[in-house]
């Protein structure tokens, strides 16, 4: 669907609603115009988490491996 025909079938469907639920679209069109300005704020730079780890640090968590799969691997 084009733009001009989106458009067109909005006008249409808003022409066909009642008062109360055209209040309704209203205050949705709001909610999404007041979303866009607050989602195009400016980020924060933040200082990377340095904890001193090292790779080696992480083989506490590894697991062992079980199974013979790995031979399809090689």
């Amino acid at each position: 669907m084009t733009y001009p025909e989106l458009l067109q079938k909005i006008e249409q469907q808003l022409a066909q609603l009642p008062p109360d639920q055209l209040s309704l679209v209203s205050e949705f069109l709001d909610s999404l115009q007041n979303q866009d300005t607050t989602e195009h704020r400016p980020l924060r730079q933040l200082a990377p988490i340095k904890r001193g780890s090292k790779a080696g640090d992480l083989l506490k968590f590894a697991g062992t491996w079980q199974g013979n799969d790995l031979e399809s691997w090689l």
